[in-house]
């Protein structure tokens, strides 16, 4: 089902970071918070992956990374964790977190904020044509770069790209919107490779989150 124009046109966008947050770090925090910022949306969800099709099983367990993410925002009124990916039995399709967001939500406007690694792999998403019908997307990202993503992705945004934000609290999903923010060089992967090398991971991750990895001896080498 695609989703209209909305009736109160005043209703703000609601935003979606998905991810695995093996562990969340810095770099994810700034980017919700500076997408939340410049598209006035009324909350981000970070939502953690159960897993991911193709890729290797998370290095810490679900409930681990829950109390990171719990620790890392708990002082963020606008940043907001959502368990639902990790309460689902089976692979995490976005499609289907969207679904159920829907459900709830009915036509309140969703923005599923990308990097733009993510948005250019797109087509080789599960049903990912259907995400167009869900939400709008945010690519974190300089708007010219949208010229060096794949033809069948630049097919299909057409008509969908947009320059003013306020259209995407217009209507409830269909559109695509390249929003610039500040690039912190954090990965997680990184992070799990300062731990099992003994090396500081001071000012990567929140205090919180540093000593939880401490506490439980995350990500040191077997």
């Amino acid at each position: 089902m695609a989703y209209g124009r909305l009736v109160d046109s005043n209703v703000n966008a609601l935003g979606i970071l998905g991810g695995t947050f093996d562990p969340v770090h810095n770099g994810h925090l700034r980017l919700a918070i500076e997408v939340r910022e410049a598209l006035s949306l009324q909350e981000v969800r970070l939502i953690p992956l159960r897993h991911l099709p193709h890729r290797p099983t998370p290095a810490a367990s679900g409930p681990q990374r829950l109390a990171m993410l719990e620790a890392a925002i708990h002082n963020e009124p606008f940043l907001r964790l959502d368990r639902r990916e990790l309460m689902r039995e089976g692979p995490s399709y976005t499609v289907d977190t969207l679904t159920s967001l829907r459900a709830e939500l009915g036509a309140t406007p969703l923005c599923l904020i990308l990097g733009m690694d993510a948005f250019q792999s797109l087509p080789a998403w599960h049903r990912w044509e259907a995400v167009f019908d869900l939400a709008h997307i945010v690519v974190a990202a300089r708007p010219e770069v949208s010229q060096s993503v794949p033809g069948e992705l630049r097919s299909a945004m057409g008509s969908r790209l947009v320059k003013d934000p306020r259209v995407l609290s217009e209507s409830a999903a269909g559109k695509i919107f390249f929003q610039h923010v500040p690039v912190l060089d954090i990965s997680s992967s990184r992070i799990r490779a300062a731990v099992a090398h003994g090396r500081s991971m001071r000012y990567l991750v929140p205090g919180e989150v540093l000593r939880l990895i401490e506490k439980h001896h995350l990500y040191h080498a077997s």
